[in-house]
């Protein structure tokens, strides 16, 4: 294994050496054995699977490595890598399906591509198992299957997706080495994965403890204080570093706060398009920026070396969650901090992710009858026929694809959905079984909080690192690294700040058979004050309708302070409340307040019939229609109105009322809401 010395010094420098078990982990995979590697974040386990894949290349000429790998965001990142060690990589993936039939004919016609990334939803898509991955499996001398914690159902990170691996495995001849690498497994994951991928697995795992790190705890309840305490801190925290919010409601407020405090800073989640993470990476890599606030979507694979710092605005869900995330950290510097602030919502946040990460029981049921009776329906005529929410009905669907319950096909270029013969029996006990776990992971986390002893020893007991040790680093181990206390004037800037900001309410474009509503019939850009039991006034909004039955003064002087531009600017004269059987004094008593408040006229013009609450409909067919059914306009004025209601979600109620009123003759119309009840968590 001469070459494999030469090879990195090439691409590193004379000086450059393997860490420990990352030659032996390259010479098992190029042996053609199956080997798994449990390593440290920042080990280097890319190194391993890119340079096996140059030694088979070397070997086979005409072969090619295949990883799938969940990682696709941070891909370039990946790639830029293996171009020092001269490998030519590509990826297939949504993005880039206008280069498919070139990089497919790089690979089968030229065999100028060393390896292909994929991620594993893609190994679910039929056009490209027929198009790409039959002509290539044949070629395949390499499977890694990176992140493989992924394919274990009791891993922290499972995905549905993953369990397809084994399915693709076994349709590549039988002597295909295969390398499976991650950071996050214990000892039950490590037998899972073995038991799917084989008995003969070798096994590389090392210690866990990063000797770089340095964690400290901070509990401070409210948001406000842990806002104060980032902006007091972070500028004494070397190089650039990550700020991890659990929603990406709280990467807005942490990125804006930052920036008030002139901390260059950016965002970065799931929603954010493709080109501009892009260069948001790219600055992060340069410096450029002092803190990237990222939800979980910025994770696995990044390899940027001199990053100094992770803070946690929230707890995360388990302990491997917070071991990946803090590994992104010191891996090239001595020393980089690991802060985790604790606060009053993260209990609830976690809460919601564990127990919406399966799809329910009756929710399997409904979508498995109604594919029964109905077979070949596409996903937007299910989701148009059942009133279950768009991403639980998309997360069922891939459940059962995923389980061989149901299965896609094309039929007159229309894919359908159909059941297949396995007899129906939801899994229930697995599900709840990996449910339990994630509840006694979220206790280890508590746990972890409350630590009198060494932070990074628990962690690394906790992955079941036999050689776990103290490490002489964190705040337990040597006294605070940073002040838990925060001053009052920069918690109470910070409250200001937390109810300055209000949320734009747009309008819908589209009825629910994707038809387009009219521009002269929609509702102009509104305004919500809160995020509903939220911080800043969110908290007010829910006391006021469940406790007070009567919206506060507080509220009223809160809406005129960001309503009196906007009711300037848009040539606004009168207000109208959105009515309620339930509550029915409740708005119409606040838009009046608010009405005196700004000078302008007040009437009542819309009429709310005994129909079900919005609430109960889940799908916008259903929400659409109970809107419409619900609400009569019995008077307009042809001024510009203010449409007030106290809770916005799907926007269903307040499109319904605009429509109705501007086909009456209606000015334009504004919606303004209290409180945001959409979507509270996501990535």
């Amino acid at each position: 294994m001469d070459r494999v010395y030469e090879i990195l010094r090439e691409s590193y420098g004379e000086n450059a050496k393997f860490r420990e078990g990352q030659k032996e982990a390259i010479e098992a995979v190029v042996n053609g054995k199956r080997t798994l590697v449990v390593q440290k974040t920042g080990w280097g386990k890319s190194l391993v699977y890119f340079l096996s894949a140059k030694l088979l290349k070397e070997k086979e000429r005409d072969g090619i490595t295949l990883i799938i790998s969940p990682l696709l965001a941070l891909m370039n990142n990946q790639i830029d890598s293996a171009k020092k060690l001269g490998i030519n990589v590509k990826t297939i993936n949504s993005d880039n399906k206008d280069e498919w039939d070139n990089i497919i004919s790089d690979i089968c016609d030229n065999n100028t591509v060393d390896a292909l990334i994929i991620s594993p939803e893609r190994l679910a898509n039929a056009d490209f198992v027929k198009d790409c991955l039959d002509k290539i499996k044949n070629r395949v001398n390499l499977f890694v299957v990176d992140e493989a914690h992924c394919i274990s159902d009791w891993g922290h990170d499972f995905r549905p997706d993953y369990r397809r691996i084994v399915k693709i495995l076994q349709l590549l001849p039988g002597n295909v080495p295969v390398l499976a690498t991650t950071a996050t497994a214990n000892d039950r994951v490590v037998n899972d994965i073995v038991a799917q991928l084989g008995e003969n697995l070798v096994i590389s795992r090392g210690e866990l403890i990063r000797e770089s790190l340095a964690i400290q705890v901070i509990k401070l309840q409210k948001k406000e204080d842990r806002l104060a305490w980032l902006a007091e801190n972070i500028e004494k925290m070397p190089g650039s570093g990550v700020v991890y919010c659990l929603t990406k409601a709280d990467c807005d407020l942490v990125t804006d706060w930052l920036n008030e405090n002139n901390i260059k800073s950016e965002k970065y989640y799931a929603d954010i398009s493709k080109e501009y993470k892009a260069i948001i990476l790219d600055k992060f890599q340069k410096n450029e920026i002092k803190v990237l606030v990222a939800t979980v979507a910025f994770g696995m694979g990044y390899d940027k070396p001199d990053i100094g710092f992770v803070i946690h605005f929230q707890r995360p869900a388990n302990i491997v969650s917070y071991y990946q995330q803090i590994g992104r950290a010191g891996r090239g510097i001595e020393l980089a901090y690991a802060i985790l602030l604790c606060g009053e919502e993260d209990e609830h946040i976690n809460q919601y992710f564990i127990n919406s990460a399966f799809p329910t029981e009756k929710d399997m049921n409904i979508v498995v009858d109604f594919i029964t009776d109905n077979p070949g329906k596409s996903i937007s005529e299910i989701k148009g026929a059942l009133n279950i929410r768009a991403n639980r009905v998309e997360k069922t669907l891939k459940y059962l694809t995923v389980g061989d319950d149901i299965y896609t096909e094309y039929v007159n270029r229309k894919k359908g959905y159909y059941k297949s013969a396995k007899k129906w029996e939801p899994d229930l006990e697995r599900s709840e079984g990996i449910t339990a776990i994630r509840h006694k992971e979220m206790q280890d986390m508590d746990e972890f909080t409350k630590q009198k002893g060494c932070y990074m020893k628990y962690i690394a007991e906790k992955l079941d690192d036999v050689n776990a040790k103290v490490c002489g680093k964190c705040s337990n181990c040597r006294g605070l690294l940073f002040d838990e206390t925060v001053g009052a004037e920069t918690v109470q800037r910070a409250q200001q700040f937390i109810k300055s900001k209000f949320g734009v309410i747009e309008p819908r474009k589209q009825f629910p058979d994707k038809t387009k509503i009219e521009s002269e019939f929609q509702f102009k850009g509104g305004i919500v004050l809160s995020n509903y039991a939220d911080a800043g006034y969110g908290m007010a909004v829910q006391k006021g309708k469940y406790l007070d039955g009567y919206f506060s003064d507080e509220l009223v002087d809160a809406s005129v302070k960001i309503l009196s531009e906007f009711i300037k600017n848009n040539n606004i004269e009168w207000i109208t409340p959105v009515t309620s059987k339930r509550h029915p004094q409740l708005v119409p008593d606040f838009a009046k307040r608010l009405a005196d408040r700004l000078g302008i006229g007040y009437f009542e013009g819309i009429k709310k019939f005994n129909a079900e609450e919005q609430k109960k409909f889940e799908n916008s067919k259903g929400q659409y229609q109970n809107a419409n059914d619900s609400f009569e306009i019995i008077q307009v004025k042809k001024e510009n109105i203010l449409l007030v209601d106290d809770m916005v979600d799907s926007r269903w109620t307040f499109t319904v009322c605009a429509m109705k009123m501007r086909e009456m003759g209606s000015g334009d119309i504004y919606p303004f809401a209290l409180a945001n009840t959409a979507g509270r968590g996501d990535n």
